[in-house]
């Protein structure tokens, strides 16, 4: 017959993860998404960790390859990160450097006012900016240089059918490739 186990509850205030305290008094136990603890509640993922890790897994996919990689790696880290296995350590391990990250940013920033400061430092590159326009007029300046380079392209491609010439070649290689791609027949 199965005894009925009581979680001791934490005080609110304690510093002490609830998973420890499980452990601690009963020993590895499963949540209940049915993920095994690991000793000491290293492999119970808050979802504090399971988002930073899908942050990670964020930015690493997109820095590497692109926008539509950096969801799949936002999805797959938090995934991972609520697995008990070596890839899920690495996920909530990656969730914790942005934790930590995060929370060393919001430090610095308490005592030395970056956010600030740096919102100041824009506001007066962008009035400095907006002054050296009205006095040298470089907006227009840009349009007119911009609108000189397009003109003069168009008449270079006209004369020398650059364009169409690439097109032509292009085409010829990709029917060459298509060529040597079929199956061949057989007689």
């Amino acid at each position: 017959m199965k005894s009925e186990i009581q979680l001791p509850s934490a005080p609110m205030d304690s510093d002490i993860p609830v998973a420890t305290q499980v452990y601690e008094e009963y020993g590895t136990t499963t949540t209940s998404r049915g993920i095994p603890n690991a000793p000491k509640g290293k492999g119970l993922a808050s979802e504090k960790v399971i988002g930073a890790a899908a942050i990670a897994g964020a930015v690493a996919g997109f820095v590497l390859i692109g926008p539509v990689t950096g969801i799949v790696g936002a999805v797959g880290a938090g995934a991972l990160a609520s697995q008990n296995n070596k890839a899920g350590e690495v996920a909530r391990a990656s969730g914790g450097v942005v934790i930590s990250a995060g929370e060393r940013a919001k430090k610095i920033d308490e005592k030395h006012h970056v956010v600030s400061k740096t919102k100041q430092a824009a506001g007066n590159f962008l009035q400095k900016g907006k002054e050296l326009n009205e006095k040298h007029h470089i907006t227009e300046k840009s349009k007119k240089a911009a609108g000189d380079m397009a003109k003069k392209t168009k008449e270079f491609e006209e004369k020398h059918h650059l364009g169409e010439k690439a097109g032509k070649g292009l085409t010829k290689g990709l029917n060459f490739v298509s060529k040597q791609l079929k199956p061949k027949e057989s007689k």
